[in-house]
């Protein structure tokens, strides 16, 4: 299993592992996520919940901008949107059901 998930492919433009794929859409899941849920803890004023939320969102902006730009279409177009769409809806569901136990 572990030579298949490091083994290099090519999707549309881009040369890289599965791995590599569900490691920057995980990534890019939270970035949603994070980014999401702090909205919905802000408009229900609950500070503690967005003073931690803020620490992991800007934890994670951090490796954001510090990781090699996407120059792929894969990266651009699919990884990127897609993974961080994901993240900002779950995000925002899951800090409403939060918000409703806090």
């Amino acid at each position: 299993m572990k030579k298949h998930i490091n083994k290099k492919i090519k999707i549309l433009d881009a040369k890289t592992t599965p791995l590599e794929i569900i490691q920057e859409s995980l990534v890019n899941y939270g970035w949603g996520f994070l980014g999401n849920s702090i909205v919905v803890f802000m408009a229900k004023q609950i500070d503690i919940a967005v003073f931690i939320n803020f620490i992991l969102y800007y934890t994670l902006i951090s490796f954001i901008l510090n990781r090699n730009k996407y120059e792929t279409k894969l990266g651009k177009f699919i990884v990127l949107p897609m993974a961080a769409a994901l993240g900002a809806y779950s995000g925002y569901s899951f800090a409403k059901w939060l918000a409703i136990l806090i």
